[in-house]
């Protein structure tokens, strides 16, 4: 017997969502023979006809192409082979062995760091991670002194003027990213996941000085980035370092992407997050778009003058256009952070999409008809499928890998938020057999939720969603009592318990009604 990823819900906006995603991303498969050996990776949707790979979009897709693809690592070693000697990461490869950097990023460095470390926790190769381990290390010394990326004032990364993670000016100044900086949100959050990632693999390796190193620079980074960027309702689109005027429009209003990494990376704490949420939902039925997953909300005006493509007017591309990978994030932190049925309703308002479209763009204009920058752009964006994807196995179906090869996982089902009774759910990496499959049967008469977990794991950390009026009595795991704590999320509630050391786990979780309501 051979598992493989699926889901079995009895809800077509959730069963159908792996294969479909699977099956479009594949149209994106490149592979290349270079001189130095095979790279493979997914194409970027709106440069289809460019033969040859970025960075960001190939690893942004990595939470969907885990789950099939078995050439994790080959593509990032060529990558790695062309990192500069100051240690500068290049946005991209082309089929005939050329490079590139756009001046004005300042992600490519973490986006490589997150793009390793997550290609370990799927391959567990740890001779292939130690030698990746001083190129990531260079890649983090270059953006940290570089001066036209790390601003000394407050130790914080910087970068160009730009919208938010996007790769060009607002006016398109092309000054290589000299003058005009800007501290974003975006990258903030993506270097402090970056620290976290650098302490976890030390600590996989038994080296807990450099562990220690780097899990006290995620901390104070974090705070640093917080404090300057979070204004009490949501994090800012970025500060100004450099005079930059934008006339009457009120910058700071805007609810800029990088928010949605702020969340799924953990930068904001959880009454950040919830914040964060309440903000896109208000906007969202404010403004009646056709689904909150703005680049920007709003968009630089058109009288400003900054733009001269159509594509680029406000609320077209990365000037307020709707992003699916935007939503994606939005709708896997309303589940980490307590709003599980507005996760719910996100899920099943992008598979309705799906449905209707049968298609996935980079963007949309505010209304949702697809919008175009090229006549290179493709229905199959695999930098947001994988969003969504990731939000219903790791949101909803609720399996978090958290130190590699699903040896160690948090199993978090939220499927009473979405009223499934009775659900299977397995995941599984496409690189070697790691997975983890269980079986939930939720027993409404008799206040029970029963759970068969079996995978290539042994330490298991179960964090169940209780239906709203539900407290926990008792748990049983494999016919024995357990101790179990009641966690809240926000206004929800977990059952946690923890499993260690056997195959398969059978438990039941008997409850009763609460006793206090809103308590």
């Amino acid at each position: 017997m051979e598992a493989n990823s699926e889901i079995e819900s009895g809800d077509k906006n959730f069963d159908s969502l792996y294969q479909f995603t699977r099956e479009m991303i594949l149209l994106g498969r490149r592979e290349y023979q270079m001189p130095s050996g095979r790279m493979m990776g997914y194409i970027s949707a709106d440069t289809w006809h460019f033969d040859g790979l970025w960075l960001r979009d190939w690893i942004y897709g990595l939470p969907a192409y885990r789950l099939w693809e078995r050439e994790m690592s080959c593509g990032l070693d060529r990558f790695l082979e062309r990192q500069s000697e100051k240690g500068m990461i290049p946005d991209g490869i082309s089929r005939a062995g050329e490079t590139w950097r756009v001046g004005l990023e300042s992600d490519v460095e973490y986006i490589f760091i997150l793009g390793v470390w997550e290609t370990w926790k799927v391959t567990g190769d740890d001779a292939w991670l130690q030698r990746c381990l001083p190129a990531m290390e260079r890649a983090l010394d270059y953006v940290l002194t570089d001066s036209k990326h790390w601003d000394a004032k407050y130790q914080l990364v910087k970068r160009q003027h730009s919208c938010d993670t996007w790769d060009f000016d607002i006016d398109g100044a092309g000054d290589g990213g000299q003058h005009r900086h800007v501290i974003a949100t975006c990258d903030q959050s993506g270097y402090f996941l970056a620290f976290c990632a650098l302490s976890q693999i030390y600590r996989y390796l038994g080296k807990n000085n450099q562990a220690d190193f780097w899990e006290e620079k995620a901390r104070s980074y974090r705070e640093t980035a917080v404090k300057l960027l979070y204004d009490g309702q949501k994090f800012l689109h970025h500060i100004h370092l450099d005079p930059i005027e934008h006339g009457d429009f009120d910058e700071a209003d805007q609810l800029a992407m990088g928010n949605t990494w702020a969340m799924s990376r953990g930068l904001a704490s959880s009454e950040q997050a919830r914040s964060i949420i309440a903000e896109y939902r208000r906007r969202h039925q404010e403004t009646g778009d056709a689904y909150p997953w703005w680049s920007l909300q709003p968009g630089y005006p058109d009288e400003l003058g900054y733009f001269h493509h159509p594509y680029l007017r406000q609320g077209g591309y990365a000037n307020g256009g709707l992003m699916p990978w935007v939503g994606g994030e939005l709708c896997r932190a309303a589940f980490l952070y307590g709003e599980e049925k507005y996760g719910v309703e996100l899920l099943r308002q992008y598979a309705y999409h799906v449905r209707r479209t049968g298609q996935v763009q980079v963007w949309y204009w505010p209304d949702g008809t697809p919008g175009f920058r090229t006549a290179n752009e493709v229905g199959y964006a695999g930098w947001g499928m994988a969003q969504w994807l990731q939000a219903l196995f790791e949101g909803l179906a609720g399996i978090s890998d958290l130190a590699g090869r699903l040896e160690k996982v948090v199993v978090s089902p939220r499927w009473a938020a979405a009223g499934v009774s009775k659900v299977y759910v397995c995941l599984r990496y496409g690189a070697g057999a790691s997975y983890l499959s269980y079986r939930m049967q939720i027993n409404e008469p008799k206040k029970q939720m029963e759970i068969m977990v079996t995978g290539s794991g042994r330490d298991f950390l179960f964090r169940v969603l209780l239906p709203e009026t539900w407290e926990v009595k008792s748990v049983k795991v494999n016919g024995s009592v357990t101790r179990c704590l009641e966690e809240k999320e926000g206004r929800s509630r977990y059952a946690v318990f923890a499993c260690r050391g056997g195959t398969i786990f059978s438990c039941q979780v008997t409850c009763e009604e609460r006793k206090q309501q809103g308590s």
